[in-house]
């Protein structure tokens, strides 16, 4: 890839993914439903905004700008499914999933982007395992999926790809300036996710709620509004790190400190669907409620504090 990350270009030519949502909060006596997919869309939106005088933008960007559209990408087939958990009787949450299926899907889609490109190829393999490593030190304790050996497995099989394509990547560059950048935009893909996840599920409503890390309140579809943060973030390679916060001021508009864009304001949204909040029978029923639910846009607008 060559030039700037084109993310409208991306989109587009990547929207056929079904009807699916894996990304569920409940609200106001309905299911809102968001695509893992369409999530990761947002996360690179973006990531093609980010870098100011405070932060730098990543390098290179259009590599790490596609490692943030493709890295949910293997949810596309469950996405136009949807999964259903029995238990609630309802669609699955995206962090209600099973440690087989998750290693199965998430696998998938670290191997298409491989195949696109090996740089963004490492930076989703490394967001994937981190998953089961605590996004590699950004926060306190994994996510749980069950099953710790499996895990275990799938992180050995992907730190042993990493050195071949790394060995290639090498070619032409210091081994140190390769690990330095890489690791920077790890950590990078790994705010954008956050960011994305917040607009997608959070209650952007203004509110003394309790201050609460963004990845803590994530498992649950019931959110209370507050105070969110996201720890750890870089300002630069090798740089300093800091937490960034997020604040709603009004409805839908969430003042953000220190504020990492290139632009005034970065207003980003999805088109999520509604269905209501109920028991359903089946797994096609709960499918034929998503294929007629309402559509509404879902998200906000990133405001200096």
């Amino acid at each position: 890839m060559a030039g700037p990350f084109d993310v409208e270009s991306w989109c587009g030519r990547n929207a056929e993914n079904g009807e699916g949502f894996m990304l569920i909060k409940r609200r106001n006596g309905e299911l809102i439903l968001i695509e893992q997919v369409v999530h990761a869309h947002m996360a690179a939106e973006i990531a093609a905004h980010w870098g100011n005088e405070q932060f730098a933008a990543p390098r290179p960007q259009d590599k790490a700008c596609l490692a943030a559209a493709m890295h949910d990408d293997g949810w596309r087939e469950p996405d136009s499914i949807p999964l259903f958990n029995e238990k609630e009787a309802r669609p699955l949450h995206f962090l209600e999933i099973g440690m087989e299926d998750h290693v199965k899907l998430y696998g998938r889609g670290v191997d298409e982007v491989f195949a696109a490109d090996p740089y963004a190829g490492l930076l989703v393999s490394m967001h994937w395992t981190g998953l089961y490593r605590s996004r590699w030190g950004m926060q306190a304790g994994r996510v749980e999926f069950g099953d710790n050996v499996r895990q275990d497995e799938a992180v050995l099989a992907e730190e042993q790809r990493w050195i071949d394509v790394k060995r290639e990547l090498v070619r032409d560059q210091r081994r140190s300036d390769l690990e330095l950048s890489l690791w920077h935009n790890y950590d990078l893909l790994q705010t954008w996710d956050l960011l994305s996840l917040y607009a997608c599920v959070c209650d952007t409503v203004p509110d003394d709620g309790p201050v609460r890390q963004v990845f803590e309140t994530l498992k649950s579809i019931d959110h209370v509004p507050g105070v969110r943060t996201i720890p750890s973030v870089p300002v630069s390679i090798g740089g300093e790190r800091v937490e960034i916060t997020l604040t709603a001021v009004e409805r839908g508009v969430v003042a953000v400190d220190p504020y990492p864009f290139d632009v005034d304001e970065l207003t980003v949204g999805v088109t999520a669907k509604a269905i209501p909040d109920r028991r359903y029978d089946s797994a096609e029923e709960a499918r034929q409620a998503v294929a007629s639910a309402r559509e509404e846009k879902v998200g906000c607008r990133f405001v200096r504090s």
